[in-house]
């Protein structure tokens, strides 16, 4: 039922909407409806999160239905997500839109499949230079369409996980310059590479490790 409703607001309210004008009849609807999907889009990640940890520490088997389902519903809020951020850029970035909405927009395409990230990447980055999305939200949607290209990160943003001799441990992929590592993160406002290691540790329940040798090649080997 909150599936089917939140459906219907989405459609209703983008049908609505001027899109052929670039805008609804104004940025307070558009805040309104970003607003709507952001709360949608992080309530499935919340929930798929919660149950990835219980999972990952009780190692039980049921929970796997669990987060398949959890899976395949987040799948069809990005889509319909997707659905009404192509309406607001067909022209380009709407004007303005409060920063939580720039935000949502930037992190609706953060959720997007790599050929729709590359997409928008070269706006997302004009919008970062404008101060409209953080530098930070550009260089973390950089490393992950460069990681889902098998190409070396450079601000080590993306992270995976692996089972190793039973247990489950977080690793950090490919970075294209490890001793510059920091210094490229302070540039675009993040934290220093050792207080996020700390910060995904604890958020995932997981050890995490960082290997500057680390390629591509020896990650699939």
């Amino acid at each position: 039922m909150k599936r089917a409703l939140y459906i219907l607001v989405l459609f209703v309210t983008l049908f609505a909407c001027t899109y052929k004008e670039n805008t609804c009849s104004s940025a307070a609807q558009t805040d309104s409806l970003l607003c709507e999907l952001h709360n949608r889009d992080q309530q499935i990640r919340h929930e798929l999160m919660r149950v990835q940890r219980a999972f990952i520490a009780e190692q039980r088997l049921e929970l796997v239905d669990s987060i398949v389902m959890l899976v395949e519903e987040e799948e069809r809020t990005d889509s319909l997500n997707r659905v009404v951020v192509d309406s607001l850029l067909q022209n380009g970035w709407p004007e303005g839109l409060s920063e939580q909405s720039n935000h949502t927009i930037w992190l609706i395409i953060d959720h997007g499949d790599v050929e729709y990230q590359e997409r928008y990447l070269p706006l997302i980055e004009q919008q970062a230079m404008r101060g409209i999305i953080s530098l930070a939200d550009y260089a973390t949607l950089s490393d992950r369409v460069y990681v889902r290209r098998q190409r070396p990160q450079r601000y080590g943003t993306q992270t995976g996980y692996k089972q190793r001799d039973g247990e489950v441990f977080t690793f950090v992929y490919p970075i294209e310059d490890v001793d510059a590592l920091d210094s490229l993160r302070l540039s675009v406002g993040l934290d220093s590479m050792h207080h996020y290691l700390r910060q995904v540790g604890k958020t995932l329940g997981t050890s995490i490790e960082i290997d500057p040798g680390l390629t591509w090649k020896n990650l699939e080997l």
